[in-house]
């Protein structure tokens, strides 16, 4: 398989599908649990709370092996400045397999009735899977409520 990278990119927006300043580069497959299948950092999802800007990403292949990373940045920082931003070091959100929850990736947040905040993500119920994952259908959506640590970080785990 050849090395394919896939890389999140910042810039500031003049209108909806137009970029008012150049592109900046934020995070690139680095660590070895973001270059399984293939090398990817996609689909960014954005979590404002505590000050804080939590900006979270899908990385690997589609497969069991596709998983979460983090960035952070102070909500007060330059955020076209990718020395701004701090990476996880290892994903906050991986597979789980005692829950039969594979490669759980591809997110969003929202808020619920009660004011709770939400991920919402895809994940496969099937370990193994047959041919290439990237064509495999049977990716599900799924929620999870998102506790917050001492910190004030939020903590992704199939227990919350």
């Amino acid at each position: 398989m050849g090395r394919q990278i896939s890389n999140l990119y910042i810039a500031e927006m003049e209108s909806p599908y137009r970029l008012k300043t150049q592109q900046v580069l934020l995070t690139t497959p680095d660590y070895d649990w973001e270059r399984i299948g293939f090398w990817v950092n996609e689909g960014p999802g954005v979590l404002k709370k505590n000050g804080k800007i939590f900006l979270t990403y899908s990385a690997s292949d589609t497969g069991i092996a596709y998983c979460m990373g983090m960035l952070t940045a102070d909500e007060n920082a330059d955020l076209l400045d990718p020395l701004s931003w701090k990476k996880e070091r290892y994903p906050v959100l991986s597979s789980d397999a005692s829950r039969e929850i594979y490669g759980p990736g591809h997110n969003n947040f929202t808020v619920d009735e009660e004011g709770n905040d939400i991920l919402v993500f895809h994940a496969r119920t099937e370990k193994e899977i047959v041919g290439d994952p990237l064509y495999n259908p049977n990716r599900h959506a799924m929620l999870m409520k998102i506790k917050w640590d001492e910190q004030g970080r939020p903590v992704f785990g199939f227990d919350n």
